[in-house]
């Protein structure tokens, strides 16, 4: 029933099969259609007569590419449970609907195919129960090869090199991502909600096989304002977890790793799944990934400024921001900037007057912008980038609208500066160095929720005022710096902070009192930080039920 998926609208066929032994031979076919209406609605003779033949028998009901579980509620009453050993067969892409208990009891994940099954699929596809003709076989295999074992790709090669003459000429001009794959993946588009298609499409930014971050991804959708419709009782930041587990769930985004809590840490796009997102991006004018559509850097610097004028958001190299005739970027918000080794590393913005999201991915130490331009970039709300010298200038003050500011590097310079920008939700470092509070001034960043990783954290009554909101806190002490004065039984006074992360870099165990705040999820303790006499602190918090991870590298 595969085959199907390529050309039919979402309505799934139920197939009642006879099983061996019966005592007689049923068949029946009908439509469910995927939103819950079928084609037995209004007809209630024949429900009651596929009730009637099902409850005299053992049946097998197979129930193919099933679209909400609204449709399964609509027709389970047709099966009657006799415990006569009967079975349903579900096929979805959908994780909610194949956990719909009502139905489904056991779960079989589907997973990408190795080069052996991907080619019996493809020869059963195109030759039924004949093998492949030698002279096809090696452009054959080239091409089941490139559908990287997604079996709905392999199918929709399959059914468009099965309507074509079979000669070796004519399967070397078949394009693997036909607009018969495209058809298929738009099935699994077309049932998402509205941000939810956005947030996919925003992932045509990253590069092909490029492992994303969960967190990184996360912080872009919030800075993009895709989630500003969402549950408000929840925060910004889990409203976009949830959207990226929907998107999993759906099928259409890969987990590649998670973190020792069971949450997703990185993820990636299928190729094929990838090539589509680009495709509908540009389509939807949601974004341009300007190297997949101009792929060579002469083709760039030739079409590139005339893109910018019609695009608010962008994926493009590094050296693609160097070209110096630009000059309709002034309508770009968003540039996701790719580094490339050979190029010099500081990088212009000087025409990009309008932008709220700055994103380098994190690919090596050496690239950055021009800082006197990016702080004139007062619309910013996201800033992840490198620094010159590992020091954040004052005048990083001037951009009063950032909510995230990322920088990759180690012992990070803060200066007082910092506190004054009251929108900051995310301070994020390899490290930094110890943070300073102004002298005499009251302050509090409220919507600070992240701070990570700060270098000799001085935990102060003054400071646990500044920062009330924080969730994840990450904290990191040298041998020669690690005292008393830091305050650490202050740590319990953070009552939002969820995650808490300490490192310690020496040779000696500091003696710990319970300083761990009352609704603590999980606690990641990294160096000499506790002794084995000292382990009934850890063991204390696992009395407290929220407290569901305890890491102790």
């Amino acid at each position: 029933m595969a085959d199907r998926i390529t050309h039919c609208p979402p309505y799934s066929y139920l197939e009642i099969l006879p099983i061996v032994g019966m005592g007689g031979i049923a068949l029946l076919k009908a439509k469910v259609g995927g939103d819950g209406r079928d084609s037995l609605n209004g007809n209630e003779a024949k429900k009651l007569e596929i009730h009637k033949i099902l409850l005299r028998r053992r049946y097998l009901v197979v129930i193919d590419d099933i679209w909400s579980a609204e449709a399964l509620q609509h027709i389970r009453w047709l099966f009657p449970n006799k415990r006569n050993r009967s079975r349903i067969i579900l096929t979805t892409r959908l994780m909610d609907v194949a956990t719909y208990t009502a139905i489904s009891l056991n779960i079989h994940m589907m997973r990408f195919l190795d080069d052996e099954q991907s080619w019996r699929l493809f020869q059963h596809k195109v030759f039924g129960d004949q093998d492949c003709p030698h002279e096809l076989q090696s452009v054959g295999e080239k091409i089941v090869k490139g559908c990287g074992g997604l079996p709905l790709s392999i199918v929709a090669v399959a059914e468009l090199l099965s309507r074509i003459p079979r000669t070796p000429k004519l399967w070397q001009q078949i394009e693997i991502n036909d607009g018969q794959l495209g058809s298929v993946l738009s099935l699994s588009y077309n049932h998402l909600a509205p941000h939810l298609r956005k947030c996919f499409l925003y992932m045509a930014a990253f590069p092909q096989d490029y492992e994303i971050r969960a967190s990184e991804l996360v912080k872009l959708w919030v800075a993009e304002g895709f989630m500003i419709e969402q549950n408000k009782s929840k925060s910004i930041e889990v409203a976009a977890e949830e959207c990226l587990e929907n998107l999993i769930k759906q099928s259409l985004v890969l987990i590649t790793s998670r973190k020792s809590d069971g949450k997703i840490k990185c993820c990636r796009l299928h190729s094929m799944v990838r090539d589509f997102c680009v495709r509908q991006a540009g389509q939807e004018k949601l974004l341009l990934s300007v190297m997949d559509y101009f792929p060579t850097p002469i083709l760039r610097r030739h079409f590139l400024p005339q893109v910018l004028q019609n695009l608010h958001r962008k994926s493009v190299s590094w050296h693609d921001l160097q070209l110096r005739n630009s000059m309709h970027s002034s309508c770009t918000t968003s540039v996701i900037c790719i580094p490339q080794r050979g190029y010099r590393p500081k990088g212009s913005v000087k025409n990009f007057t309008s932008l709220r999201v700055l994103h380098l991915l994190r690919r090596n130490g050496y690239a950055y912008w021009e800082l006197g331009q990016v702080f004139e970039l007062i619309n910013l709300t996201h800033l992840a980038s490198t620094m010159p010298n590992g020091i954040v200038p004052p005048a990083i003050a001037k951009l009063q609208n950032l909510q995230s500011l990322i920088i990759y590097g180690s012992e990070v310079h803060l200066l007082v500066e910092i506190w004054n920008m009251r929108k900051l939700r995310h301070l994020i470092a390899f490290s930094f160095h110890p943070l300073l509070l102004p002298e005499g001034a009251t302050l509090s960043l409220d919507n600070l929720n992240t701070l990570s990783m700060a270098t000799n954290f001085v935990c102060s009554k003054r400071m646990v005022d500044t920062i009330p909101s924080i969730r994840k806190l990450g904290i990191c002490y040298s041998e020669e710096n690690f005292r008393v004065g830091h305050h650490l039984d202050k740590l319990k006074h953070l009552y939002q902070l969820e995650k808490l992360k300490l490192e310690m870099h020496s040779s000696f165990v500091p003696r710990l009192n319970p300083i761990f705040p009352m609704f603590l999820k999980k606690l990641e303790l990294s160096g000499r930080w506790i002794s084995w006499k000292d382990m009934k602190i850890v063991g204390s918090l696992l009395l407290n039920w929220e407290l569901y991870f305890i890491e102790l590298n």
